[in-house]
């Protein structure tokens, strides 16, 4: 257990990870409902979705650990895996155990969800394989953003699922959008994450900032974030009675953007954790917005 917690604490930290996950999961059940026009999705669609959600991220954090195994053999030999820590057996073996669980509060909510959270899975899987052309998304990380965030859609959809099968309800329209919000919202984060300052890059690692530049790193991070705010405008339209929240977001947005660039203005060691810091900022507000807030001034 303790070494199970050191390895959470270093890779997935759950006060770190949980909140954001719960906000995205619970937002996207509380946007479906709103969309429905419904007082809420009820609060054991709200928990599944999220922990359902978290385990879907702890599963792709194990993928990434077999796939990246020999890059983090060679270049960041720190990490859990290969200084002994936890070996790769032991993760399948907690990925394999938290997939049960899943498998049970999906059942629990409605046995149509088992389909979707099949599909969560497969998709997973085809990450985990590099969709079989592993060398050449290796050399193109460009192609392996585009392809790697759709599963965050894919995540999204089963907390919309969660909340319109759990009520006996229908998919209705302006659901496109949300799961916009989602693709793009997910690559926020993801690009976020890969902005370090130039001190802090290192061989074999692959970071946008070192791909592109900081400069146009933050623009291409800055562009996406809009797109995520984009669509979260358009399901604030569906949902109707919401405008205020736009405006919001709006302003938000801005302010997302201005404090990545003056933060990187001087990219002093340790300045990239501000940039993956406002992504994390940037998707609890667009989703709690969107969701649980949009709720509440429509019901």
């Amino acid at each position: 257990m303790s070494r199970a917690w050191t390895y959470l604490q270093e890779r997935f930290p759950l006060p770190a990870h949980g909140p954001l996950v719960f906000a995205f999961a619970g937002g996207v059940a509380c946007a479906s409902a709103a969309l429905r026009g419904a007082d809420g999705p009820g609060w054991p669609v709200v928990i599944v979705a999220a922990l359902v959600a978290l385990g879907f991220f702890f599963q792709l954090r194990v993928a990434d650990e077999w796939k990246d195994a020999e890059t983090d053999r060679l270049h960041q030999p720190e990490r859990p895996v290969p200084r002994g820590l936890v070996t790769l057996r032991e993760l399948t073996i907690a990925a394999l155990v938290v997939a049960a669980v899943q498998l049970a509060l999906a059942f629990w909510i409605d046995p149509r969800l088992v389909m979707v959270l099949a599909m969560v899975w497969g998709f997973g899987a085809l990450m985990t394989v590099e969709f079989g052309v592993k060398a050449w998304l290796r050399e193109r990380p460009v192609a392996t953003l585009l392809s790697h965030a759709w599963i965050v859609p894919f995540i999204d959809f089963f907390a919309i699922s969660c909340d319109v099968l759990g009520n006996g309800a229908k998919y209705l329209e302006g659901v496109e959008w949300l799961v916009g919000v989602s693709l793009f919202g997910g690559m926020v984060v993801e690009v976020g994450r890969k902005i370090w300052a130039a001190s802090d890059e290192r061989p074999g690692v692959v970071t946008y900032s070192g791909l592109w530049g900081i400069r146009f790193a933050l623009a291409v991070w800055g562009g996406i974030l809009l797109l995520s705010l984009a669509c979260g405008w358009m399901v604030l339209q569906f949902i109707g009675d919401a405008e205020i929240i736009g405006t919001g977001l709006a302003a938000a947005a801005s302010l997302m953007v201005a404090s990545a660039f003056l933060a990187m203005r001087h990219a002093t060691p340790g300045r990239g954790r501000i940039v993956e810091t406002l992504a994390g900022v940037w998707t609890l507000a667009l989703y709690l917005s969107i969701g649980p807030l949009a709720l509440w001034l429509t019901s």
